[in-house]
């Protein structure tokens, strides 16, 4: 056999080998898409060669979202402390401890209330089962506010930021650009805050109403589990993001937190859609093509996390 010969196959193998999150397994339904106003989000789904192709990310099989293991108090998270148990003004970190005997998937994004300050993860983490103290990077989402509260003590979970906002953490990794990006969308929304909280929508009647009528319908579309392993969202004419999983048992634990990402980007910046499906495909090849592309493409418009050489979500704006 010739060596370029040789070389090929090899290189094809390899291919092969790591395209976990490709066309070879994945399907873009532009036929199942569902649209309401101004958001219009495209299922991807898996083919019947997608869990054997990711069959490393079968040590999350059993995960549970963050926000499932703070409602059931399956984990807890605190200030970062001193080695005296005095809490550190450090923004940046917190300290979360699982107490279960599943792990716990953190994804960057994830707003939490309560503490000193209301916060939101930084980074896509694994917290293993009975792990003890934990460090997780975090930014303040409420610059005004260093002080406990009786009400704001516990932290609890709120949802995902915008997909603005998400996009900020990811690539600028700046806490003045995170404050400047809620700044600039609570004045766009009309929120009215005291401490500068990203999550004083929650106090707009106006826009919860909005935000509610949104929920109810992609909630419905999404009440049955099947293949799904993630979705792309539009508005106007662009895409807003994309996320994908390494399993639909994954994405079904976090959609109703990362629903609120897409549908709070459009409350926020949306417009009637004119975004056509052949623009979608053609957004969604630079990712689903091959790995070579996929990564060329999310080292400029996204992020992946991996443990080890299993990819278990992909984000791109």
């Amino acid at each position: 056999m010739k060596p370029t010969i040789f070389i090929f196959i090899l290189l094809s193998f390899f291919s092969s080998a790591f395209a976990q999150f490709t066309y070879e397994h994945l399907e873009l339904d532009t036929a199942g898409a569902y649209q309401f106003k101004n958001l219009k989000i495209i299922p991807i789904r898996a083919k019947s060669s997608f869990a054997k192709a990711n069959a490393r990310a079968d040590s999350l099989s059993n995960a549970i979202s963050l926000r499932q293991a703070l409602a059931t108090n399956q984990a807890a998270i605190s200030e970062h402390k001193n080695s005296r148990g005095r809490i550190r003004s450090d923004v940046n970190t917190l300290t979360i401890e699982n107490f279960s005997d599943q792990p716990i998937y953190l994804m960057a994004g994830e707003v939490i209330t309560g503490g000193m300050q209301d916060r939101v993860i930084a980074q896509d983490m694994v917290v293993q089962p009975r792990s003890g103290s934990v460090d997780v990077p975090v930014y303040c989402v409420e610059k005004g506010r260093w002080t406990f509260s009786t009400k704001k003590n516990k932290f609890k979970n709120y949802h995902d930021a915008s997909m603005h906002l998400r996009k900020v953490i990811d690539r600028q990794q700046s806490q003045r650009a995170v404050w400047d990006e809620i700044s600039k969308e609570n004045k766009r929304d009309r929120v009215r805050t005291n401490t500068e909280a990203y999550t004083a929508h929650a106090n707009s009647p106006e826009y919860i109403k909005r935000e509610n009528e949104y929920l109810a319908f992609f909630n419905e579309k999404f009440r049955n589990k099947d293949s799904i392993i993630g979705f792309v969202g539009v508005t106007g004419g662009v895409v807003i993001g994309c996320d994908l999983f390494a399993s639909t048992d994954l994405f079904y634990r976090e959609y109703n937190n990362l629903i609120y990402a897409y549908i709070d980007e459009v409350l926020t910046f949306g417009l009637p859609i004119t975004m056509t499906n052949q623009a979608v495909k053609q957004y969604m090849d630079n990712i689903l093509t091959n790995s070579v592309m996929q990564e060329r493409f999310i080292q400029q418009n996204g992020k992946m996390f991996k443990q080890g050489d299993q990819i278990i979500h992909i984000t791109t704006y």
